[in-house]
């Protein structure tokens, strides 16, 4: 089976944590476009209210690389979390690929490099520390947030682009719903001294696409090269859930926060 028809069939594995559209408070700037390459390049950003600047958790979709929207964000809960705690967060759309091939992929992780970059460029107008980043996503976001934490840096200070001399590395990675291609596009990228990961696995084995082998393949890499991970899943998918009294989006807000370095307030 072709990676493309697994990709294909995450419409037959559908996540209630990526199928929600947003509600509640409208971004502070819509559609905001991070570059002129392609129409997908649009982020919408929410501003935390802050006298200091903020750190930022980017987010981005799945979809398999050819198909969903910044709008399918997993949780309103987390983003209001987020901004209470004085992070700013953002949503991403992006090119989808129009072959397999891997420079095909690789096209697409640079668009998404350069979202980071556009939103660094805006350090000054939007309050964000650009010390501070973090990528989180959901299937093919997820690859995407580990290759903007594990890849090459696009960024140079050469750059005749002013954008283009921001840096596209991230200081935290999260992964939700691990997908295949992780081999192929991640592993070998993980090297010692990388950003901290968090992952949280919830299908089963007979998720193809989204098989928990994936997200272990991700952890003992991890454990391998001392980059600190944590792997949560659901229990019958062969991986331990979170720690008792402790949901999916508490986890994963105290993860960024101990390694964005932002204190929380009990």
């Amino acid at each position: 089976m072709s990676k493309r028809t697994l990709f294909l069939m995450t419409a037959l594995f559908p996540c209630p944590w990526v199928s929600t559209a947003v509600d509640g408070e409208e971004p502070t700037y819509s559609d905001e476009k991070y570059d002129t390459k392609h129409t997908r390049n649009v982020l919408d950003f929410w501003k935390a209210e802050s006298s200091k600047p903020t750190p930022v958790i980017i987010y981005f979709h799945g979809g398999g690389f050819i198909q969903g929207d910044k709008k399918q964000i997993p949780s309103r809960q987390i983003i209001d979390k987020y901004l209470d705690a004085g992070i700013s967060f953002a949503s991403c759309n992006y090119p989808f690929i129009e072959n397999e091939s891997a420079a095909e992929y690789t096209k697409v992780m640079k668009h998404c490099g350069r979202a980071i970059q556009f939103l660094r460029s805006k350090s000054k107008d939007w309050n964000i520390d650009s010390r501070r980043f973090g990528a989180i996503g959901a299937s093919a976001g997820a690859l995407i947030s580990e290759w903007l934490g594990y890849g090459p840096e696009i960024g140079s200070r050469r750059s005749r682009d002013k954008v283009g001399r921001y840096s596209s590395k991230v200081q935290v990675v999260g992964s939700l719903m691990q997908p295949t291609g992780t081999q192929e596009m991640i592993i070998g990228k993980m090297k010692r001294g990388g950003p901290p990961l968090y992952i949280y696995a919830h299908s089963l084995p007979s998720d193809p696409v989204h098989h928990p082998r994936y997200a272990k393949m991700m952890k003992a890499k991890a454990d391998k090269v001392r980059i600190r991970c944590v792997l949560y899943g659901i229990g019958e998918n062969g991986i331990p859930p979170h720690p008792a009294g402790k949901s999916p989006v508490e986890s994963q807000f105290e993860f960024f926060c101990k390694y964005l370095k932002v204190k929380v307030k009990s």
